[in-house]
């Protein structure tokens, strides 16, 4: 399993999507498996649309019988704690990076490691974002509901996936989440708030500070999560299945990010998932033709410049090929939608299987999408 860590709140696979007209919301339904698959539904009326709403909403899969336990342990207290000669068996491999890579200050039984500790724990950075944490969070009881409400629904689309330990911890402003093989990490002093002074101090951008928020948490970590466990190969093998380093083979890997995430989580908004706003989400909705207008008369699909899909599909405050008023990687909300009418053209087909697909010119040419 291919893990790896996100250097920021950005570094994660933020994708974006939307629902905000009856032909989106009739496309989300499509994400079940064949189990859960509505039929029949007909987009005439409003009564039957108001049907459909209840029906859809009823139809999330019962993950009542599935037993998920997570206990979030607080390395973010620990680490300030004497002694620490538990903690490296307590935590594994992801101590020692924790450690070593992300606070510099090398390994529990190096020579000159506690003096590194003392220095750390003193340091003025640290407390201050040690004394904001604990103030924002003086306990995880909501996060860790949240957690295993959204475990179970990952179990029970992906049962043979491991569901990952879940730690927090003080980076000093520097990491907000880290990936190991079993452990999903939380740096909490990237999610004090939006309107923390201290983010202000520290210059952060206003769109990136705008998601840094106790409420984004969960929506990340199941995104970073998924990302981790089926990763976008920017190598293309040899055979008919190759993964394209192309731009709508990028768009539709995030795509199904977004996808999975949103099925995970069936209840959490848009806005949070997405990290956009409602005025960005609209935005996107009244613009879809444009896009992809604007992507096929300048042959940009299959471009594999690399400067070109970086611009359309990583974070920023716009997409700069279009206007102000769009949110940053617009492309990869198009991608969703690509990805919701491929879901919707083949109900047989589960969550499971559109993950391990990686043939997205296959994925592209099924989904027939007209915007």
């Amino acid at each position: 399993m291919a893990k790896y860590e996100l250097k920021n709140l950005y570094d994660m696979r933020n994708i974006i999507r939307v629902y905000v007209d009856l032909n989106m919301i009739f496309e989300s339904c499509g994400a079940m498996r064949r189990s859960s698959v509505l039929y029949g539904l007909k987009k005439t009326t409003a009564v039957l649309f108001f049907t459909f709403l209840f029906s859809c909403g009823s139809g999330k899969p019962d993950v009542s019988g599935i037993s998920v336990n997570i206990d979030i342990e607080r390395l973010d207290r620990e680490i300030f704690e004497n002694p620490v000669g538990k903690l490296p068996q307590k935590y594994g491999d992801f101590f020692k990076r924790y450690t070593a890579n992300i606070l510099g200050i090398g390994q529990f039984g190096d020579s000159l490691f506690m003096t590194e500790l003392e220095r750390f724990r003193n340091d003025e950075t640290v407390n201050i974002a040690r004394r904001e944490t604990e103030k924002e969070y003086p306990n995880l009881d909501g996060l860790t509901e949240k957690f295993n409400h959204a475990f179970k629904y990952y179990r029970y689309y992906f049962p043979e996936k491991q569901i990952p330990r879940i730690v927090t911890y003080i980076s000093g402003f520097n990491h907000s989440l880290i990936l190991t093989d079993s452990i999903l990490a939380i740096g909490l002093d990237k999610y004090l708030g939006a309107d923390s002074k201290l983010y202000a101090e520290l210059n952060y951008a206003k769109y990136m500070s705008r998601n840094m928020n106790r409420n984004k948490i969960v929506s990340d970590c199941i995104a970073a999560w998924i990302s981790g466990e089926w990763s976008f190969s920017e190598t293309a093998p040899t055979d008919s299945r190759a993964v394209s380093n192309n731009l709508i083979s990028k768009m539709l890997y995030e795509g199904k990010i977004l996808y999975a995430t949103k099925m995970i989580l069936p209840d959490e908004a848009d806005t949070l998932i997405f990290g956009f706003t409602k005025e960005q989400l609209k935005w996107c909705a009244n613009n879809e033709e444009n896009i992809w207008i604007y992507l096929v008369e300048n042959k940009l699909l299959f471009s594999t410049d690399h400067f070109t899909i970086r611009k359309l599909t990583e974070p920023a405050p716009f997409t700069a090929a279009f206007t102000s008023e769009s949110p940053g990687m617009a492309c990869n909300w198009t991608g969703y939608r690509i990805i919701s009418k491929y879901m919707k053209n083949r109900p047989e087909t589960s969550l499971l299987d559109l993950m391990n697909s990686s043939n997205y010119d296959n994925i592209y040419k099924q989904a027939k999408y007209k915007p």
